[in-house]
């Protein structure tokens, strides 16, 4: 338990580190100008029915959860929730300089160390989870992937609201984790809560209810069904549906706890949740398809060209294993094995998967695997334009998946090395009792 403490703190100062670093380094996004521009979205919850909450674009076009962060940033940091103007992308920079649309410069830098602390805080979770599927080494290797992704530094050095999203997607697996463990209405409920708040970060999260939902139907069907076979050879009362307790009720349970805190969470949606459900997934679809118009260069045309992109972009230009490997000054060889995390990643998914079907449908490999699966496939099927920002949630499972090959291979090592020392030690036992060799002191003669 220390030992994991004392590794999970120094990860965590490792992550501060590494994006801490970059804040003033990196050059401004228009996006940033955004974010800060909504910060006043934690002070208008108080007043639900007011004009922030009407129909129009901004608070249509973005959930709110990364504002409520960035509010919730500049406060803590002693800054108020009057910053400036949205950017407006159809006009020039100048002209968005001009016109009060870039951050003051103190409330841009707290922004950022409100993503740089909370980006820290996700390693620290990934280490847990990957504590959890394998070991310490596990969880070492997939959080140290984590922190050097360049990707990641990158946008933990922002003010943007993908940091809180890889946070909250993290404590959804970890939550999974103890809900697989030890059952209980706890654990759903936090389960639920965390899919509702990462829909209100970006909506694809709720794209995780399916495989949930499917878990949950295939527990109570296995179990429903058994118990009918026992009914029916002995003629009891077992036959029955699983009591409420039953871990499969509580994965059902998952979409009404998440649905619930998702309309909670956004008072847009409070006059007619359903309705404007829908209207924020069709205006999403239309803002995708109109951003590879818009951005032909980003184009993308279909699900395997976004396979494709996905390879090229985490392989090439955004490598963890790259960036360790020039930390480390081995320049040489940091381009020739910059696919490395990701030939890792593809090795932990295979062995995720044959983990999974040996400990079960109820185990935490198993709901791991869905939920990280699910995630990726929906960002891959939905992908319009490859915006770097799309490969955050990707980068995340890789990790995971990179971390449990490397767990898994340390385990095994550890394992063989352990038998060849008893192999050693009956060797020497048995050397030292054959005959010819040298007597005991006791059995000397006097």
């Amino acid at each position: 338990m220390l030992l994991d403490v004392a590794l999970a703190l120094c990860l965590f100062i490792a992550a501060c580190v590494s994006y801490f670093s970059e804040i003033d380094e990196s050059q401004f996004h228009p996006d940033e100008s955004r974010w800060l521009n909504r910060a006043h979205y934690i002070a208008d919850v108080l007043d639900p029915f007011g004009p922030t909450w009407n129909d129009q674009y901004l608070t249509r076009g973005q959930p709110p959860i990364g504002s409520y962060v960035m509010g919730l940033g500049l406060l803590a940091q002693g800054r108020d929730l009057d910053t400036n103007r949205a950017f407006d992308f159809r006009r020039s920079f100048e002209f968005n300089r001009a016109n009060g649309m870039l951050p003051e410069r103190a409330d841009l830098e707290a922004g950022r160390r409100t993503n740089a602390f909370l980006g820290a805080l996700t390693v620290l979770v990934v280490y847990v989870v990957g504590r959890r599927l394998t070991n310490p080494v596990g969880g070492i290797a997939g959080a140290v992937l984590l922190i050097a992704h360049p990707l990641v530094i990158w946008h933990n050095s922002l003010a943007l609201a993908d940091t809180t999203l890889l946070l909250t997607l993290a404590l959804l697996l970890y939550a999974a984790c103890r809900l697989a463990d030890r059952p209980s209405w706890g654990w759903a409920v936090t389960l639920g809560v965390l899919v509702g708040i990462g829909g209100a970060n970006k909506l694809t999260p709720l794209a995780l209810l399916a495989p949930l939902i499917l878990i949950g139907i295939i527990l109570l069907g296995r179990d429903w069904f058994a118990r009918l076979g026992v009914r029916r050879a002995t003629g009891s009362e077992v036959g029955r549906l699983p009591s409420p307790g039953h871990p499969g009720w509580m994965l059902l349970a998952t979409p009404i706890i998440a649905g619930i805190t998702f309309v909670a969470v956004y008072p847009y949606l409070w006059q007619q949740p359903i309705w404007r459900t829908l209207r924020l997934i069709e205006f999403r679809r239309q803002e995708n398809d109109g951003q590879a118009v818009l951005f032909p260069r980003f184009q993308v045309d279909g699900p395997l060209d976004a396979m494709d992109r996905t390879w090229i972009k985490l392989g090439s230009q955004w490598s963890s294993t790259e960036q360790l490997l020039l930390w480390a000054k081995l320049d040489p060889i940091a381009g020739p094995l910059s696919t490395l995390d990701l030939w890792l990643a593809l090795l932990g998914l295979v062995a995720l998967v044959a983990f999974a079907i040996r400990t079960g449908i109820q185990s935490r490999a198993t709901l791991v695997l869905a939920l990280t699966v699910t995630q990726t496939a929906t960002i891959l099927l939905s992908m319009r334009a490859d915006f770097e920002r799309y490969y955050l949630p990707i980068v995340l499972g890789s990790t995971i998946y990179a971390g449990f090959i490397v767990g898994f291979g340390a385990s095994r090592v550890a394992g063989l090395v352990g038998r060849l020392r008893r192999v050693r030690a009956r060797s020497s036992s048995a050397l030292a009792g054959s005959p010819g060799s040298p007597a005991s002191p006791s059995a000397q003669p006097r």
